[in-house]
């Protein structure tokens, strides 16, 4: 099999998101998912994107994958570049072709995203029918060698039974298999080891990072758990609201959190030094309502560190900051002392 680099012209990245936005039109009003999102991602690199639920990161898959149910979702800006080209521009038949050749998706629940009345293995199959003009015969090769690949015990033998007799970890698997049927360039994993023992959680994690090296895959792994992104992402770009409050390499990331939303994730995982019975801390409050969304910065009314201009007019674009890795941030206080002593504390850093 050839890498995605090979024989290929020269680009800048593999994905370039550009001012991404999403809106919802509903009886209610209009939720504006996403606001403004750009990111990009290059080959063999892992981006994950983080952040609580309803933050944006799936909406943001869906409209990069064109699979955006619409009614009521719209894209109302940006671009979504793929070595250059526009996807947003194509047409719907051109979009549709780029689907599984080109670009792929692992959905958060496996059982719900395979069809319950067909065989796990025809499921498979029907990808290289479809898309590689294959026999039923080569076609089911094809598919018992993916199953094999992605280590589903008797794969020959379980080509024929359907989803609901496999455990989450092997419909996962399974998943995983129709994902990179078609040696796609870009993979993106929506949660997916949700609701899956840190055992199993780990296996998954391992078979993608060594798929993402065998093929040469671009990986978007969306996520709202620390632990899984710590020792499998190259960058991180935390997601608040529809918006990103920060991007920066995993290391730096962790180490020194910059933007108050961060520093509150950081400090919502469980240490190991922690004392017995000790209160873990949480980021007080929800997230805000899409349809009424706050003044100036979305965070404001979650953030301690808060000041009357964090809650007046627009909210802070994404700047860069002066560090010795690349990282940005969206924050009036990123700066601020108080805020960087709080980030040394959040990391154990500082315990004084």
């Amino acid at each position: 099999m050839t890498t995605i680099s090979e024989n290929q012209p020269p680009f800048e990245h593999l994905l370039d998101v550009r001012d991404l936005h999403v809106e919802f039109r509903m009886r209610a009003g209009v939720a504006k998912a996403i606001n403004g999102v750009s990111f990009h991602l290059d080959e063999r690199e892992t981006l994950a994107i983080l952040g609580e639920s309803g933050s944006g990161k799936s909406v943001t898959a869906q409209a990069i994958m064109g699979i955006l149910d619409s009614p009521p979702g719209y894209i109302t800006g940006g671009q979504v570049l793929f070595q250059g080209a526009d996807m947003l521009k194509m047409k719907p038949k051109a979009r549709a072709a780029m689907r599984g050749p080109k670009i792929s998706m692992i959905f958060q629940d496996a059982l719900s995203a395979l069809n319950p009345v067909f065989p796990v293995g025809w499921q498979i199959a029907e990808m290289f029918r479809i898309h590689r003009d294959m026999n039923r015969t080569d076609a089911m090769a094809q598919a018992i060698r993916l199953m094999e690949r992605v280590r589903i015990p008797g794969a020959k033998e379980r080509y024929k039974a359907y989803p609901h007799q496999f455990s989450g970890g092997m419909r996962q698997r399974i998943m995983i298999a129709m994902a990179i049927a078609l040696d796609p360039w870009i993979l993106i994993a929506d949660e997916p080891t949700t609701a899956l023992d840190v055992t199993v959680q780990a296996q998954i994690m391992d078979l993608l990072k060594e798929l993402q090296e065998e093929f040469g895959m671009g990986l978007i792994l969306i996520t709202h758990d620390l632990g899984v992104v710590a020792n499998v992402a190259d960058r991180i770009a935390v997601m608040y609201a529809g918006r990103l409050m920060e991007t920066a390499p995993v290391g730096a990331l962790y180490a020194n959190p910059r933007h108050p939303y961060t520093i509150g994730l950081l400090e919502s995982v469980p240490r190991l030094d922690s004392k017995l019975g000790e209160t873990l801390p949480a980021i007080g409050g929800l997230p805000p309502n899409l349809l009424r969304m706050p003044a100036g910065c979305p965070f404001n009314p979650r953030c301690r560190f808060a000041i009357d201009k964090c809650r007046e007019g627009v909210p802070p674009d994404l700047t860069d900051l002066a560090d010795s890795v690349p990282r940005r941030a969206a924050c009036w206080r990123v700066e601020d002392p108080a805020v960087t002593a709080e980030a040394r504390i959040a990391v154990g850093g500082d315990q004084s």
